[in-house]
């Protein structure tokens, strides 16, 4: 997990597809967008089993 904080506006999201306007993150090896980035950060969080 890293974050970049470039800003160009050349970049497209590599989830979502939408250019990037503001910071370009980095998940996997992937440029996101901010919101597909807190996507991905919240779904590779380990899951608590509920079942004890």
């Amino acid at each position: 997990m890293e974050m970049s904080n470039k800003t160009n506006i050349n970049i497209k999201c590599g989830k979502c597809g939408k250019l990037i306007s503001g910071d370009v993150y980095e998940f996997g090896g992937v440029k996101l967008c901010e919101d597909c980035y807190m996507d991905e950060v919240i779904a590779s969080q380990p899951k608590r089993c509920v079942m004890k």
